[in-house]
């Protein structure tokens, strides 16, 4: 058999089945920089339509007098940019800072890159001038990246969404703890979608960027788009093989289905 030659294409077989059915692998080159939550996140968070009190809806008569509630429904978008821009863009402090338009255009860049590709390298990120971190730069312009990276309606269609009705067995969630374990020793985080389906209770994404080890679970500290000011608490029990999450505004606490997203275009 003749040797391919440097100029043969690449056999698409292998290529789309990486793109459409990823299985999953740890990568085996950590991340030049790990998530670190007081820099890699959005100075703003996701607004909820439902009045919220306690993990209960209430009537939004009873709502607190407060400005139009103009982002909402973007926390899919939310953690899956904060993962965009830890692989793809860097920041230049000392740098002149974009012009409004010029910024608009380099969040939509970062954006629209597929997040379960590999990281760029640092001469191929995407370069924010004028801020040192993504906190501080979407402080600034919130506006702008709400504006831009990316509208909520497309996820209700992702076809990652369709297996809500089948079940997640124990082994299943105890394959992905392990999953996410490896994949946090070398820096990559997990975009987890948490829900009860057929209840209404949760139905959220957030960013796992942290494990803590102890001897009855597994502690993971996770970036929650709806909060703006701290990290929450996501739990394995190694025992039951279950997951909870803790109380918030929006959810009671307690036990919740997981599911990893963005790990490639069906998922």
């Amino acid at each position: 058999m003749p040797a391919r030659t440097q100029n043969a294409p690449v056999p698409l077989g292998p290529v789309l089945r990486q793109a459409f059915f990823r299985i999953h692998h740890t990568p085996t080159k950590p991340l030049e920089r790990f998530f670190n939550f007081e820099t890699d996140r959005f100075a703003f968070a996701n607004e909820t339509v439902w009045n919220y009190v306690e993990g209960e809806v209430r009537p939004q008569e009873e709502r607190e007098p407060s400005a139009v509630r103009r982002y909402t429904h973007h926390c899919f978008v939310m953690v899956r940019a904060a993962l965009q821009f830890l692989k793809f863009a860097r920041f230049d402090p000392k740098g002149e800072p974009l012009s409004a338009n010029a910024l608009a255009l380099r969040i939509k860049q970062v954006c629209k890159r597929p997040v379960w590709l590999p990281p760029l390298s640092r001469e191929q990120q995407m370069v924010f001038p004028g801020f040192s971190n993504l906190r501080d730069i979407s402080a600034s312009a919130a506006g702008i990246f709400q504006d831009h990276m990316g509208a909520a309606w497309p996820v209700y269609f992702r076809p990652g969404n369709f297996p809500i009705c089948l079940p997640v067995s124990a082994s299943a969630k105890a394959k992905l703890n392990d999953q996410m374990l490896r994949d946090l020793e070398v820096g990559y985080p997990t975009l987890l979608w948490l829900y009860n389906f057929p209840s209404l209770s949760i139905n959220h994404t957030v960013l796992v960027y942290q494990a803590t080890r102890e001897p009855e679970r597994i502690r993971y500290q996770v970036y929650d788009p709806n909060y703006a000011d701290a990290p929450k608490e996501l739990q394995f029990e190694l025992a039951t093989q279950t997951f909870t999450f803790e109380p918030t505004f929006y959810f009671k606490g307690g036990s919740v289905t997981p599911r990893a997203i963005y790990r490639g275009l069906l998922e």
